[in-house]
């Protein structure tokens, strides 16, 4: 999905636009009043006293509008940043939660710790172990055909429990409905 076809991000540009021209609009508007107030020799503090009760209301909230949608913007693009997962990231949010217990509420060492490998890719790792060993002479061809069965058969066990725990699942879903 591309950052334009991001919602929120859509969203909070134009809500910046707007209010940031409504801004611009309001401000210049009260820049042009004091101005008039100046060169006609009128009372400055009846001028910011008329303004005061429709513009100022106004301006500040087009003046919110404009922090919201930027705001908006710079979490929706922060938000597709890649963030490097690794152990010095993980190391330094889990020190900084253990100084700070309340950022314990955000979760970071937990979201920039590395992720647990899958199944398959547990699978895939210890295949290629056994395949380098067997390659390096550690392990007669025996040996290396005896634990290749193994693992197929560990992983076709772990692919049968899963199966069992998702009909157990789907059962009492639809017991519950």
């Amino acid at each position: 999905m591309g950052i334009l076809r991001d919602r929120l991000f859509g969203l909070s540009v134009v809500v910046f636009l707007l209010s940031a021209t409504l801004s611009v609009v309001v401000l210049g508007y009260g820049a042009l009043v004091l101005a008039s107030a100046f060169v006609t020799d009128a009372s400055v503090v009846g001028a910011l006293f008329e303004l005061a009760v429709p513009w100022v209301a106004l301006a500040a909230v087009s003046l919110l509008g404009t922090v919201f949608g930027s705001v908006g913007a710079v979490y929706a693009l922060a938000r597709r940043v890649s963030v490097p997962r690794g152990g010095r990231l993980h190391r330094l949010a889990a020190y900084a939660e253990r100084a700070c217990p309340p950022l314990r509420t955000l979760g970071l060492s937990e979201a920039l710790s590395e992720p647990e490998p899958s199944p398959e890719e547990k699978a895939q790792d210890a295949l290629e172990d056994l395949k380098r060993r067997y390659v390096a002479g550690e392990m007669d061809e025996r040996e290396f055909e005896r634990r290749v069965d193994r693992l197929v058969a560990n992983d076709s066990v772990d692919g049968a429990r899963a199966e069992r725990k998702r009909r157990e699942v789907l059962r009492d879903e639809s017991r519950g409905r």
